[in-house]
């Protein structure tokens, strides 16, 4: 192991010094918040560099169980309003010990508040994502389901859509980059919405950077929107 991962895991192994900043996710109809989605931290490192190094030697599930505390419990600390969406990977799932330790912190705080974020790192894990839902179940949450990086990569097709059975779809911010000068990506959005829409499924785009693209977005089926155009994540004392 080299002296980066070591550094890694050291920065890791003290979860209660990591960061979490939370981007506001917006009602377009309202204006109102619906939600923040929590984001890890890991100065100095990235996000995308930890989770590599962790998925490397297969400790995913580490990252999962740190993410679900410190983001929950920091969301709460700061008495931040509606919906919390913790990312949560398709193939890790936190332990039972931990999960009691996260109801305790909680105590239902949450209930019907809460929404897994299915990211798109890793393939699908039938195990996985059956062990995650009978756990809420039990701790009776009443947790939503979102689909993240909808309509590019691993996240794009119907049978990402029946395996999860989402509440709500995140649509790719590779697709919502300068929507409104697009062609391209204005059909694919339009197909998108249609599918989705008949399955009742909430849409949110992110990734909504500029003016003009929420503009052009909020003449769309879109409910929600996600970006620094709206607002920026921010690290709460």
């Amino acid at each position: 192991m080299c002296k980066e991962d070591i550094a890694i895991f050291d920065l890791m192994s003290k979860p209660e010094k990591i960061n979490f900043a939370y981007q506001p996710i917006f009602e377009i109809e309202t204006g109102k918040i619906y939600g923040y989605e929590a984001l890890m931290r890991p100065t100095p490192y990235t996000p995308m560099e930890v989770i590599a190094e962790y998925a490397r030697h297969n400790r995913l599930n580490e990252i999962e169980e740190l993410t679900t505390y410190y983001g929950a419990k920091h969301f709460l600390e700061n008495n931040l309003t509606g919906k919390l969406f913790l990312n949560s990977f398709p193939s890790a799932f936190v332990s039972d010990e931990m999960l009691e330790k996260i109801h305790q912190l909680v105590q239902h705080r949450l209930k019907e508040r809460l929404v897994i974020e299915m990211l798109e790192y890793t393939e699908f894990d039938s195990h996985a994502h059956y062990k995650k839902t009978s756990q809420f179940k039990r701790s009776q949450t009443g947790e939503f389901v979102a689909v993240d990086d909808y309509g590019t990569g691993k996240n794009i097709d119907e049978e990402c859509i029946n395996f999860y059975n989402p509440d709500i779809v995140k649509i790719d911010r590779k697709l919502i980059s300068n929507i409104h000068t697009n062609i391209t990506n204005q059909k694919a959005l339009i197909d998108i919405c249609n599918y989705l829409q008949k399955k009742d499924i909430i849409i949110l785009a992110e990734g909504v950077e500029t003016q003009e693209e929420y503009d052009y977005l909020k003449n769309h089926p879109i409910t929600l929107m996600q970006g620094f155009f709206l607002g920026k994540p921010k690290i709460y004392d």
